[in-house]
Protein backbone atom coordinates (compact mmCIF):
# COMPACT_ATOMS: atom_id res chain seq x y z
CA UNK A 1 0.00 0.00 0.00
CA UNK A 2 1.45 3.32 -0.69
CA UNK A 3 1.18 6.34 1.75
CA UNK A 4 2.40 9.22 -0.45
CA UNK A 5 0.88 11.87 0.69
CA UNK A 6 -1.97 13.15 -1.19
CA UNK A 7 -2.54 16.78 -2.31
CA UNK A 8 -5.88 16.79 0.07
CA UNK A 9 -3.94 15.49 3.03
CA UNK A 10 -1.39 18.25 2.51
CA UNK A 11 -3.83 20.74 2.53
CA UNK A 12 -5.44 19.39 5.63
CA UNK A 13 -2.49 19.76 7.84
CA UNK A 14 -1.91 23.64 6.34
CA UNK A 15 -0.50 25.14 9.68
CA UNK A 16 1.60 28.59 8.83
CA UNK A 17 4.77 27.40 10.90
CA UNK A 18 5.38 23.63 9.37
CA UNK A 19 4.42 24.36 5.81
CA UNK A 20 2.97 28.77 4.84
CA UNK A 21 6.20 29.58 6.52
CA UNK A 22 8.58 27.49 5.09
CA UNK A 23 7.07 28.43 1.86
CA UNK A 24 7.49 32.49 2.67
CA UNK A 25 11.36 31.79 3.24
CA UNK A 26 11.75 29.75 -0.25
CA UNK A 27 10.66 32.93 -2.02
CA UNK A 28 12.26 35.15 -0.36
CA UNK A 29 15.93 32.65 -1.31
CA UNK A 30 14.51 33.03 -5.06
CA UNK A 31 13.39 36.28 -4.68
CA UNK A 32 16.63 37.91 -3.00
CA UNK A 33 13.95 39.89 -1.14
CA UNK A 34 11.71 39.94 2.19
CA UNK A 35 8.43 38.85 1.13
CA UNK A 36 4.86 39.99 2.89
CA UNK A 37 1.63 38.83 2.38
CA UNK A 38 -1.73 40.13 1.89
CA UNK A 39 -4.49 37.54 0.53
CA UNK A 40 -8.38 38.66 0.98
CA UNK A 41 -10.48 35.63 1.69
CA UNK A 42 -12.79 34.76 -1.56
CA UNK A 43 -14.92 32.96 1.00
CA UNK A 44 -16.08 36.07 3.09
CA UNK A 45 -18.49 38.75 1.99
CA UNK A 46 -16.57 41.61 3.26
CA UNK A 47 -12.94 41.29 1.62
CA UNK A 48 -12.11 44.70 0.35
CA UNK A 49 -9.16 46.79 0.95
CA UNK A 50 -10.45 49.09 3.92
CA UNK A 51 -8.14 51.43 6.33
CA UNK A 52 -9.08 48.76 8.95
CA UNK A 53 -6.30 46.84 7.37
CA UNK A 54 -3.57 49.34 8.10
CA UNK A 55 -2.26 48.41 11.76
CA UNK A 56 -2.38 44.71 10.93
CA UNK A 57 -0.22 46.32 7.81
CA UNK A 58 2.15 48.25 9.71
CA UNK A 59 2.68 45.10 12.19
CA UNK A 60 3.92 43.32 8.94
CA UNK A 61 6.30 45.89 7.89
CA UNK A 62 7.42 46.56 11.04
CA UNK A 63 8.67 43.13 11.75
CA UNK A 64 11.04 43.54 8.10
CA UNK A 65 14.54 44.11 8.87
CA UNK A 66 15.14 44.63 4.18
CA UNK A 67 14.97 47.56 2.42
CA UNK A 68 14.19 45.31 0.00
CA UNK A 69 10.75 44.14 -0.55
CA UNK A 70 7.88 42.13 -2.36
CA UNK A 71 4.15 42.42 -1.64
CA UNK A 72 2.27 39.23 -2.66
CA UNK A 73 -1.06 40.71 -2.87
CA UNK A 74 -4.51 38.98 -3.94
CA UNK A 75 -7.83 41.13 -3.87
CA UNK A 76 -10.66 42.29 -4.92
CA UNK A 77 -10.49 45.77 -4.44
CA UNK A 78 -11.68 48.29 -2.14
CA UNK A 79 -10.77 51.93 -1.08
CA UNK A 80 -8.59 53.76 -3.12
CA UNK A 81 -7.19 55.59 0.22
CA UNK A 82 -6.44 53.03 1.93
CA UNK A 83 -4.86 51.35 -0.87
CA UNK A 84 -2.80 54.96 -1.32
CA UNK A 85 -1.62 54.40 2.45
CA UNK A 86 -0.61 51.10 1.91
CA UNK A 87 1.65 52.05 -1.02
CA UNK A 88 3.46 55.08 1.02
CA UNK A 89 3.59 52.28 3.81
CA UNK A 90 5.26 50.02 1.24
CA UNK A 91 7.37 53.06 -0.26
CA UNK A 92 8.92 54.29 2.74
CA UNK A 93 9.87 50.60 3.92
CA UNK A 94 11.28 49.20 1.03
CA UNK A 95 13.30 52.02 -0.34
CA UNK A 96 15.81 50.12 -2.68
CA UNK A 97 13.40 48.34 -4.54
CA UNK A 98 9.92 47.57 -3.66
CA UNK A 99 7.90 44.55 -6.42
CA UNK A 100 4.22 43.27 -6.76
CA UNK A 101 3.37 39.46 -6.86
CA UNK A 102 -0.08 38.48 -8.26
CA UNK A 103 -0.75 35.12 -8.09
CA UNK A 104 -4.50 35.46 -9.14
CA UNK A 105 -5.88 38.48 -9.16
CA UNK A 106 -5.18 41.95 -7.77
CA UNK A 107 -8.09 44.10 -9.24
CA UNK A 108 -9.17 47.59 -8.47
CA UNK A 109 -7.79 49.06 -5.43
CA UNK A 110 -4.78 46.04 -5.44
CA UNK A 111 -3.98 47.27 -9.13
CA UNK A 112 -3.72 50.45 -7.80
CA UNK A 113 -1.09 49.44 -5.58
CA UNK A 114 1.01 47.65 -8.19
CA UNK A 115 1.07 50.42 -10.31
CA UNK A 116 3.12 51.99 -7.55
CA UNK A 117 5.21 48.91 -7.73
CA UNK A 118 8.92 48.68 -9.65
CA UNK A 119 8.10 44.87 -10.96
CA UNK A 120 5.09 43.60 -10.74
CA UNK A 121 5.24 39.32 -10.93
CA UNK A 122 2.69 37.69 -13.01
CA UNK A 123 1.78 34.15 -13.75
CA UNK A 124 -0.18 33.01 -16.94
CA UNK A 125 -3.91 33.04 -15.27
CA UNK A 126 -2.57 36.41 -12.89
CA UNK A 127 -4.91 39.74 -13.47
CA UNK A 128 -5.23 43.41 -12.93
CA UNK A 129 -8.31 45.43 -13.72
CA UNK A 130 -9.59 48.69 -14.33
CA UNK A 131 -8.86 50.94 -11.23
CA UNK A 132 -12.03 52.12 -10.02
CA UNK A 133 -12.61 52.11 -6.42
CA UNK A 134 -15.71 50.28 -4.50
CA UNK A 135 -18.54 51.06 -2.39
CA UNK A 136 -20.44 49.15 0.59
CA UNK A 137 -23.62 50.05 0.29
CA UNK A 138 -24.91 47.65 2.90
CA UNK A 139 -23.97 46.04 6.08
CA UNK A 140 -22.27 42.85 3.73
CA UNK A 141 -21.59 42.04 0.25
CA UNK A 142 -18.25 42.98 -1.93
CA UNK A 143 -19.12 46.47 -3.00
CA UNK A 144 -19.29 47.86 -6.14
CA UNK A 145 -17.37 50.53 -8.45
CA UNK A 146 -17.64 53.76 -8.37
CA UNK A 147 -17.65 53.80 -12.13
CA UNK A 148 -20.57 51.73 -12.18
CA UNK A 149 -22.92 54.37 -10.02
CA UNK A 150 -22.00 57.16 -12.30
CA UNK A 151 -22.26 54.89 -15.80
CA UNK A 152 -25.75 53.57 -14.11
CA UNK A 153 -27.00 56.73 -13.54
CA UNK A 154 -26.18 57.70 -17.49
CA UNK A 155 -27.93 55.13 -18.47
CA UNK A 156 -30.83 56.22 -16.95
CA UNK A 157 -30.85 60.19 -17.86
CA UNK A 158 -30.40 58.41 -21.53
CA UNK A 159 -33.71 56.38 -21.41
CA UNK A 160 -35.36 59.37 -19.66
CA UNK A 161 -34.31 61.52 -22.64
CA UNK A 162 -35.21 59.31 -25.13
CA UNK A 163 -38.98 58.98 -24.24
CA UNK A 164 -39.41 56.92 -20.72
CA UNK A 165 -41.20 58.13 -18.39
CA UNK A 166 -39.29 58.94 -15.52
CA UNK A 167 -40.92 57.44 -13.14
CA UNK A 168 -40.59 54.09 -14.27
CA UNK A 169 -36.74 54.94 -12.74
CA UNK A 170 -38.51 55.84 -9.46
CA UNK A 171 -37.91 53.13 -6.62
CA UNK A 172 -33.78 52.30 -8.59
CA UNK A 173 -33.43 56.30 -8.16
CA UNK A 174 -35.08 56.80 -4.60
CA UNK A 175 -32.00 53.69 -3.34
CA UNK A 176 -29.11 56.03 -4.10
CA UNK A 177 -28.16 58.96 -2.06
CA UNK A 178 -26.62 62.02 -3.45
CA UNK A 179 -23.37 62.24 -1.32
CA UNK A 180 -23.10 58.52 -2.78
CA UNK A 181 -22.75 60.06 -6.07
CA UNK A 182 -20.45 62.92 -5.51
CA UNK A 183 -17.99 60.44 -3.56
CA UNK A 184 -18.15 57.80 -6.25
CA UNK A 185 -17.27 60.95 -8.75
CA UNK A 186 -14.55 62.40 -6.79
CA UNK A 187 -13.31 58.74 -6.36
CA UNK A 188 -12.97 57.89 -9.64
CA UNK A 189 -10.75 61.33 -10.72
CA UNK A 190 -8.96 60.72 -7.40
CA UNK A 191 -8.34 57.64 -8.81
CA UNK A 192 -6.73 58.53 -12.10
CA UNK A 193 -4.95 61.14 -10.57
CA UNK A 194 -2.97 58.17 -8.44
CA UNK A 195 -2.14 56.35 -11.32
CA UNK A 196 -0.82 59.12 -13.16
CA UNK A 197 1.36 59.96 -10.25
CA UNK A 198 2.78 56.56 -9.32
CA UNK A 199 3.35 56.06 -12.87
CA UNK A 200 5.20 58.24 -13.82
CA UNK A 201 7.17 57.60 -11.12
CA UNK A 202 7.68 53.92 -11.00
CA UNK A 203 6.12 51.55 -13.47
CA UNK A 204 6.18 54.55 -16.77
CA UNK A 205 9.32 56.45 -15.27
CA UNK A 206 10.27 58.24 -17.97
CA UNK A 207 7.71 58.08 -20.48
CA UNK A 208 5.07 60.45 -19.22
CA UNK A 209 2.41 60.21 -22.20
CA UNK A 210 1.79 56.62 -21.68
CA UNK A 211 1.58 56.97 -17.95
CA UNK A 212 -1.17 59.78 -18.94
CA UNK A 213 -3.15 57.39 -21.38
CA UNK A 214 -2.56 54.32 -19.28
CA UNK A 215 -3.98 56.78 -16.33
CA UNK A 216 -6.80 57.77 -18.71
CA UNK A 217 -7.50 53.90 -19.92
CA UNK A 218 -7.91 52.67 -16.70
CA UNK A 219 -10.23 55.16 -15.13
CA UNK A 220 -12.12 56.75 -17.65
CA UNK A 221 -15.84 56.97 -16.90
CA UNK A 222 -17.41 57.82 -20.11
CA UNK A 223 -18.23 56.27 -23.72
CA UNK A 224 -14.67 56.44 -24.90
CA UNK A 225 -13.48 54.16 -21.97
CA UNK A 226 -11.23 51.28 -23.26
CA UNK A 227 -12.15 49.19 -20.57
CA UNK A 228 -16.52 48.81 -20.29
CA UNK A 229 -16.16 46.10 -17.59
CA UNK A 230 -14.79 46.69 -14.03
CA UNK A 231 -14.35 42.78 -13.99
CA UNK A 232 -12.10 42.98 -17.52
CA UNK A 233 -9.15 41.04 -17.26
CA UNK A 234 -6.25 42.71 -17.67
CA UNK A 235 -3.59 39.72 -17.91
CA UNK A 236 0.64 39.24 -18.74
CA UNK A 237 -0.02 39.82 -21.79
CA UNK A 238 -2.06 42.82 -22.35
CA UNK A 239 -0.27 44.93 -19.00
CA UNK A 240 3.23 44.64 -20.44
CA UNK A 241 2.33 44.88 -24.54
CA UNK A 242 -0.86 46.99 -24.21
CA UNK A 243 -0.05 49.11 -21.00
CA UNK A 244 3.52 48.87 -21.48
CA UNK A 245 3.91 48.24 -17.79
CA UNK A 246 7.17 46.95 -16.40
CA UNK A 247 5.72 43.14 -15.56
CA UNK A 248 8.06 39.91 -15.34
CA UNK A 249 6.34 37.00 -16.66
CA UNK A 250 6.68 33.85 -14.75
CA UNK A 251 7.40 30.73 -16.44
CA UNK A 252 4.31 27.70 -15.41
CA UNK A 253 7.23 25.35 -14.77
CA UNK A 254 9.15 27.71 -13.08
CA UNK A 255 10.49 26.81 -9.20
CA UNK A 256 9.18 30.56 -8.62
CA UNK A 257 5.72 30.55 -9.94
CA UNK A 258 5.40 26.52 -8.16
CA UNK A 259 5.93 28.04 -4.79
CA UNK A 260 4.24 31.36 -5.10
CA UNK A 261 1.15 29.08 -6.65
CA UNK A 262 0.78 26.93 -3.56
CA UNK A 263 1.28 29.51 -0.66
CA UNK A 264 -1.40 31.16 -2.27
CA UNK A 265 -3.21 27.57 -2.77
CA UNK A 266 -2.70 27.16 1.06
CA UNK A 267 -3.63 30.65 2.21
CA UNK A 268 -7.05 30.60 0.98
CA UNK A 269 -7.65 26.93 1.98
CA UNK A 270 -6.68 28.05 4.97
CA UNK A 271 -9.31 31.21 4.92
CA UNK A 272 -12.17 28.50 3.90
CA UNK A 273 -11.68 26.73 7.06
CA UNK A 274 -12.09 29.69 9.20
CA UNK A 275 -15.52 31.66 8.20
CA UNK A 276 -15.08 35.35 10.02
CA UNK A 277 -11.32 35.42 8.87
CA UNK A 278 -11.72 38.37 6.02
CA UNK A 279 -8.09 38.55 5.23
CA UNK A 280 -4.79 36.77 6.25
CA UNK A 281 -1.02 39.40 6.40
CA UNK A 282 2.02 37.03 6.85
CA UNK A 283 6.02 37.37 6.25
CA UNK A 284 8.69 35.23 7.63
CA UNK A 285 8.04 36.25 11.25
CA UNK A 286 4.51 37.30 11.68
CA UNK A 287 1.09 35.71 11.04
CA UNK A 288 -2.29 37.76 11.53
CA UNK A 289 -5.58 37.27 10.19
CA UNK A 290 -8.54 39.67 10.22
CA UNK A 291 -11.76 38.79 11.37
CA UNK A 292 -15.13 40.15 10.65
CA UNK A 293 -18.27 38.56 12.37
CA UNK A 294 -20.56 39.14 9.53
CA UNK A 295 -23.90 38.43 11.88
CA UNK A 296 -22.56 40.74 14.10
CA UNK A 297 -22.06 43.84 11.51
CA UNK A 298 -25.57 42.91 10.26
CA UNK A 299 -26.96 43.53 13.68
CA UNK A 300 -25.45 46.58 14.88
CA UNK A 301 -26.49 48.19 11.01
CA UNK A 302 -29.99 47.36 11.93
CA UNK A 303 -30.32 48.92 14.80
CA UNK A 304 -28.36 52.31 13.75
CA UNK A 305 -30.61 52.40 10.52
CA UNK A 306 -33.26 55.02 10.00
CA UNK A 307 -36.73 53.97 8.71
CA UNK A 308 -36.20 54.55 4.91
CA UNK A 309 -38.59 56.70 3.17
CA UNK A 310 -40.90 55.74 0.80
CA UNK A 311 -41.45 59.25 -1.42
CA UNK A 312 -40.29 59.65 -4.87
CA UNK A 313 -37.30 61.98 -5.85
CA UNK A 314 -38.96 65.62 -5.80
CA UNK A 315 -36.28 67.33 -8.19
CA UNK A 316 -36.42 64.96 -10.99
CA UNK A 317 -37.11 66.31 -14.53
CA UNK A 318 -37.24 64.59 -17.82
CA UNK A 319 -34.83 66.79 -20.26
Amino acid sequence: MSHEPTVSNLLATNTYPNHRLPLIKQIQELLGAKLIVYIASPYHPIPIIMQQDIPLFEDLLRSVDSEDGVLMINSPGGSGEAAEKILLMCRKRFTKSFRVIVPDFAKSAATMIALGSDKILMGYLSELGPIDPQFMTGPVGPGIPARSLIDGLEIIREKVKAGDPIQLYYPMLSQIRPELIARAQSAIDESKEFAEKWLKQYQLKGNPKQAEIVAEWLSASDSKKKYKSHGKVLDVDECSNELKLNVECLPQDSELWNKVWELYSRSIFFLQQQPMSAKLFENDKVSLTMTIAVQQVMQHVQQMEPPKSQEPPQQLKKE
